[in-house]
């Protein structure tokens, strides 16, 4: 038996384990929460397919800071429109190592599908978690599906209008203490991963390498206003972001 099939017979025994349902095509290994049907599966491997294709269908994120980012969309019918998040290793490990990931254990598409599920559970507006896809063995490529928050903008494309502003922050740092309650640490907690949509409904994105935190409720509400501050610094946004954030985090200390 060839290592490919020990390894999709492994993943399947661990998705049953995890409450997923697996479904195998070819090399890729899809894992979800509730079956999907032949066609949608069929329709996620050909947009993973035909992702650097010039036919794919990609467009840039609004409002994401440090740089442009691309991303896939495919159309589930049991879902909707769904965003596809490929993974890879930042920085000069990035050119080397392109998408690719070594060793066993839960893949960072797992991590972040599992901790949509915890912050949402808890109240805090996420995006809703539909697959995790896997693409090889000891080195393998991986991919989260989410469902799309449609029509949204970030906070930065929002700074300009002071009471869509001020909403959108009321509505963050409730949440946001929610995360601070529960010891919940979000890693790149800045403007461009917060959606507004039109009903103005505010997500918080990327929960990638977000985990628990060790210490004490004080000193992550702390972090959570450093961190904000200097995302708003660096990227010469307005001073109403961390005035607020401040405020609201601090005065619930209190």
């Amino acid at each position: 038996m060839s290592e490919q099939r020990v390894f999709d017979s492994e993943l399947q025994m661990v998705a049953e384990q995890s409450g997923f349902v697996a479904m195998v095509r070819g090399p890729y290994v899809i894992l979800s929460r509730d079956a999907l049907s032949e066609q949608e599966g069929t329709s996620i491997i050909q947009t993973l397919r035909g992702r650097h294709a010039k036919e794919a269908a990609v467009r840039v994120e609004p409002g994401v800071l440090g740089g442009r980012s691309t991303s896939a969309r495919c159309f589930l019918p049991s879902v909707g429109s769904v965003f596809v998040k490929h993974y890879s290793h930042g920085g000069l490990l990035r050119s080397i190592t392109g998408g690719y990931f070594i060793g066993a254990g839960k893949p960072r598409s797992q991590v972040e599908f599992e901790m949509l599920e915890t912050v949402r559970a808890m109240g805090v507006h996420a995006p809703r978690p539909i697959a995790i896809v896997q693409r090889g063995a000891l080195v393998y490529e991986t991919w989260l599906l989410m469902e799309e928050i449609p029509d949204a903008l970030s906070l930065v494309d929002l700074q300009d209008d002071d009471s869509g502003l001020c909403q959108a922050m009321k509505s963050l740092t409730k949440q946001v203490l929610q995360l601070v309650k529960n010891k919940i640490l979000h890693v790149d907690l800045h403007p461009g991963n917060v959606l507004v949509e039109p009903s103005g409904k505010v997500s918080i994105i990327d929960f990638d390498k977000a985990g628990h935190y060790q210490g004490e409720e004080h000193q992550l509400r702390d972090l959570y206003i450093r961190r904000w501050r200097r995302a708003v610094i660096k990227h010469r946004l307005s001073p109403v972001l961390s005035e607020h954030m401040a405020l609201a985090l601090r005065s619930h200390d209190e």
